[in-house]
């Protein structure tokens, strides 16, 4: 075995050393003394000795650098050629290096697939291999830490959750997984690098803005961030025809509260790119926004296009109610009745008779409702609609007959004990608060803190040096008309609209 090695040493230095001196000769045009064979020898070809031959363990393995090596007659090992034929051979060299770097290579390559899968990188003999997939080892490092964020995620781990998320998303900024639940995990912590990475999101995957621009403006509004809400709203209502309701109601809602004209006066600049019916409500917006009410009232009450979409009733209705035309907006509701969906025309309903003074239509709209059969939009509805419009004696109804237990599947019982939750806290009922807070402990096996601040916060909302805004993106799974709901209700000024 050792003569075996030495002779491997051997020949690749022989490759080298004897080639060049074999090159020299050559070069020389053969004078001289030959570099290999045997000077005591003649020099004729098949009776001349190969001196380098003579210093390898087994003589003829010196073929590999040499094929010129060939026994004689005797079975001796003599140079097949005479001395003014001697020439070197570049081209085994060539090949032979050739293949010790692939044999070298491919045993690298084997190295390191085996660790990486080891340690559980999804990654494949090609991606290491081939030169050209090695980006796509990052995407597999990627794949790995967010699967690793996952299963933190799943443990309560909330440290591992936003370091392997991170990794996963500084491997592969691509990542669109990785991206947008790192997003969401920093929405409430740090709601700057969660802007900053939904904008990415939003650029870097057109195919999936819509998708994106949702769950956005789900983290933006909790917060009220409503400067952010308003470039998205802005952003999506070019882009995103089928919620071209929801984004101008969250265009709407942000802008009464910032006060800017530039982003209605830029959407109607361009009003080409705009899904029908969206320049409709923004020039009526813009017509009665500053108008006296009286006035606003006739401009509201103008009949609306025969071809608009359902959208735009609706703001036609709502936006009555709010400036104090609760029964014209019945009217309307009432003429267009079949374009509304019964969730928007329930709501709108609710609050236009409550407006209206019209109590025994509204206690009886209301006791209908509660009597239905259980479902997650009948507790947001009426959780939404109590936290906007106080009423004592329609609490204690819906406390009495909206059970959790009663839904099915299960899975929808978090959220609506979410929205009783967030009604209760509008009417100071602690008690019923610190009950729901256990129940919501048991369905998502956590502590959940945020409820006992959501508790201090809600039952002296007046003296509380915490805005609510500060807890609601913690307080989830909520619902956008929930949400909507709480910060009208919390915030400091009364604004007309939502």
């Amino acid at each position: 075995m050792l003569g075996w090695i030495l002779d491997v040493f051997r020949i690749f230095w022989g490759f080298l050393y004897w080639n060049s001196r074999k090159t020299l000769f050559w070069l020389r045009r053969n004078r001289g003394t030959c570099p290999c064979q045997n000077p005591s020898d003649s020099g004729k070809a098949g009776v001349t000795g190969c001196d380098p031959s003579l210093h390898f363990a087994q003589p003829r393995r010196f073929k590999t650098v040499c094929p010129l090596l060939k026994p004689n007659a005797t079975g001796l090992l003599m140079c097949s050629v005479d001395t003014k034929d001697v020439r070197p051979f570049w081209g085994r060299v060539l090949l032979s290096g050739m293949v010790a770097l692939l044999i070298i290579y491919a045993a690298g390559v084997l190295t390191i697939f085996g660790v990486m899968r080891k340690v559980g990188y999804p990654v494949t003999v090609a991606m290491i291999g081939w030169p050209p997939a090695w980006s796509k080892i990052d995407q597999a490092r990627s794949a790995y830490f967010l699967s690793n964020a996952q299963e933190a995620f799943q443990r309560n781990d909330l440290g591992e959750t936003v370091m392997s998320l991170s990794l996963a998303y500084d491997y592969d900024p691509e990542n669109y997984d990785a991206g947008f639940f790192l997003a969401r995990l920093w929405q409430a912590g740090r709601p700057e690098v969660s802007n900053h990475i939904y904008q990415k999101l939003v650029l870097n995957h057109p195919e999936r803005r819509t998708e994106t621009a949702q769950a956005w403006l789900r983290s933006l509004l909790p917060r009220a961030d409503y400067i952010w809400i308003e470039r998205l709203a802005t952003s999506a209502l070019r882009f995103s025809d089928d919620h071209a309701s929801a984004w101008l109601h969250a265009l709407l809602f942000a802008n009464i509260r910032t006060q800017d004209d530039s982003a209605m006066v830029n959407l109607l600049a361009a009003p080409d790119a705009l899904t029908p019916g969206v320049e409709t409500v923004l020039r009526l917006e813009e017509a009665v926004r500053n108008a006296p009410p009286l006035l606003a009232g006739r401009h509201l009450q103008q009949p609306i296009p025969a071809d608009a979409p359902g959208f735009v009733l609706y703001y036609q209705v709502r936006r009555l109610i709010d400036l104090g035309f609760p029964v014209e907006a019945l009217e309307v509701l009432n003429r267009h009745e079949a374009r509304f969906t019964d969730r928007d025309r329930v709501t709108l309903q609710l609050r236009a008779l409550a407006d209206a003074g019209y109590s025994r239509s509204y206690i009886g709209l209301f006791d209908r409702l509660t009597r239905l059969a259980a479902s997650s939009v009948q507790f947001d509805i009426i959780a939404a609609h109590l936290i906007s419009h106080p009423n004592a004696e329609l609490y204690r109804q819906a406390k009495s007959r909206l059970k959790l237990q009663n839904l099915t599947p299960a899975g929808h019982r978090l959220p609506a004990a979410m929205a009783l939750f967030c009604m209760a806290g509008a009417y100071g009922d602690t008690a019923y608060q610190i009950e729901l807070a256990q129940v919501m402990r048991e369905l998502t096996g956590s502590r959940f803190a945020i409820l006992d601040a959501a508790i201090a916060v809600m039952s002296q909302p007046e003296t509380s040096r915490i805005r609510i805004e500060r807890i609601l993106p913690s307080l989830q799974p909520m619902s956008l008309d929930l949400t909507y709901a709480i910060l009208e209700r919390y915030e400091n000024v009364t604004i007309g609209m939502p």
